[in-house]
């Protein structure tokens, strides 16, 4: 891979990403809201390649103040340049959408859209500089009905739909934007659940053609494909990291239980 630099926004489980994205990058900026994540990925990146190609950041990036200082450490660390953006945040409140609190709409949408926008946007002139290819993390749950509840759905429908429209809108500067779209994988949280009650993923996996749920290491290899020269001609485009699913179709219930 050319050499690069990257910037990662990590949620709990994505440190499978940060490492592959390490492989080819000089610097990798880790930031998420979450301290003792991003400490913990940056151990594992200095234990692999040595200190220095890590940047941890501890900041809330659906803030404008986390994101200036994301901004900052682009430009001190960096030297302004920054060749790939991974947009990786996000949460969901599974309710149905009459349960759904005014503030709990508001927090889905501020760290699953508005995060992603914003951040892009303040990096605009960064990206097109350096011809970057971004990748936004959506969900299966923005292609069809898959239990998250309507409110995750319509915000991750957003963030494949902005995927779409910024490809075209950013294509003439050379910079490609695609999304990824997985389905249920195994994070460190749901291995805590199942591990407690394997049924929790019994029927997840069925619906699911592959037979099984992903490891981490899955849906990351897409993101990183999307980033490397052989997806020079690949943009707008989005990947289901799925197993099958989006194919054969969901099966059960509109809303999930919480596992």
């Amino acid at each position: 891979m050319e050499a690069l630099e990257a910037l990662w926004r990590l949620p709990a489980g994505s440190r499978a990403l940060v490492t592959l994205l390490a492989l080819g990058a000089e610097k990798v900026i880790v930031a998420a809201r979450n301290k003792q994540e991003v400490d913990k990925a940056v151990k594992e990146l200095d234990d692999k390649f040595g200190a220095g190609r890590a940047i941890g950041i501890s900041a809330d990036l659906s803030t404008k103040d986390g994101r200036s200082i994301v901004l900052d450490a682009v430009a001190s660390q960096l030297e302004g340049k920054l060749h790939v953006l991974v947009n990786n945040v996000g949460t969901n409140i599974r309710k149905p959408v009459h349960e759904c609190s005014e503030d709990e709409y508001t927090r889905m949408l501020d760290l699953n859209v508005t995060c992603t926008f914003e951040l892009t946007r303040a990096l605009t002139e960064t990206l097109w500089a350096s011809k970057a290819s971004i990748v936004n993390v959506a969900s299966v749950a923005g292609l069809q009905s898959s239990g998250t509840g309507c409110v995750y759905a319509m915000t991750k429908g957003a963030v494949i739909q902005f995927t779409r429209a910024l490809a075209c809108e950013w294509g003439g500067k050379g910079v490609r934007v695609n999304c990824v779209c997985p389905w249920m994988t195994y994070t460190p949280l749901l291995r805590e659940a199942v591990a407690k009650d394997r049924s929790q993923v019994e029927k997840a996996e069925s619906w699911t053609p592959l037979g099984r749920l992903a490891e981490p290491e899955e849906p990351a290899s897409a993101v990183v494909f999307l980033c490397l020269p052989a997806a020079r001609y690949i943009t707008g485009q989005t990947i289901a990291t799925d197993g099958g699913l989006t194919a054969q179709g969901f099966q059960g219930p509109c809303v999930l239980p919480n596992v």
